[in-house]
């Protein structure tokens, strides 16, 4: 039989498991590829924005992450990054991500971000109009 002490090392390990799986998952909710919310799916679709634990690219703009602040009891992520394109050169650059249910709120942007793995799971999804640059104005009015 198994005493209280051999109890008390299993339970202890298992919470410490738990608890890191759980930090672990927590973590890496702003790793992926995102699009307006909204927008088309993320085939040929220019706002995507893919985020690694490296990096963060953009249409025609490269970053390299530089720092990663973790926002403790929230969550959010502040990213300290350096940017490149081909017209302004190198600048730094300094974004809030913060979680919403399914969602990433992104600032100073200020605007909603979706997974591109939700965008192609919703057959029916249709863009908001402006968005998408083969929409044409309905001649009626």
């Amino acid at each position: 039989m198994m005493g209280r002490e051999g109890r008390f090392r299993i339970c202890s390990v298992a919470a410490v498991l738990a608890m890191v799986s759980q930090m672990a998952f927590a973590e890496d909710w702003w790793k992926d590829s995102f699009a307006t919310e909204g927008s088309s799916p993320c085939d040929n679709n220019d706002s995507i924005v893919t985020i690694t634990d490296k990096s963060v690219d953009m249409w025609e703009v490269g970053c390299r992450l530089d720092k990663v602040q973790k926002i403790n009891r929230l969550d959010a992520v502040i990213l300290d990054m350096t940017c490149t394109d081909d017209e302004q050169g190198a600048e730094k650059r300094r974004e809030l991500l913060l979680k919403l249910d399914n969602k990433v709120l992104r600032y100073p942007q200020n605007e909603v971000l979706q997974r591109c793995s939700e965008l192609k799971a919703q057959p029916g999804l249709t863009p908001k109009p402006g968005l998408d640059p083969k929409a044409r104005p309905d001649p009626k009015g």
